[in-house]
């Protein structure tokens, strides 16, 4: 009797465990507007975040979320990437400029930013 308390005690720990795993989240493909075409301005206020996972494009680090769109990656020259992972870091909103850029994947399309401005908060 004393062997299958043990047996059940230990696989109601195992089970336990297991259960604390995280499972995995599915990868964020490049998700941009309909109808965006390269070259196309890119011209719009929102938040940003860093990039949860490899992108179809190598250069894309980061995530654009605006209240009207959907989100967009995002990719950024050394200056403007160190301004919008300031602002992932403190939630602030920024104003993006730049231009629709399309992957070397199928479907893959992106926006360069080619200015970035964080917005001033009242709060």
């Amino acid at each position: 009797m004393k062997l299958f308390g043990y047996s059940a005690f230990s696989f109601a720990i195992l089970l336990m465990l297991a259960s604390c795993g995280e499972p995995e989240r599915p990868r964020p493909a490049a998700i941009s507007a309909t109808g965006a075409r390269a070259g196309a301005g890119f011209d719009e206020t929102g938040k940003v975040s860093l990039y949860p996972g490899e992108s179809c494009a190598s250069q894309v680090m980061f995530v654009f979320h605006s209240g009207r769109s959907t989100s967009v990656s995002m990719a950024a020259p050394f200056r403007e990437s160190k301004i919008l992972t300031d602002a992932a870091h403190d939630r602030r909103t920024v104003h993006v400029w730049g231009k629709w850029r399309r992957g070397r994947a199928p479907g893959c399309s992106y926006v360069e930013a080619t200015q970035v401005e964080v917005q001033k908060s009242f709060w």
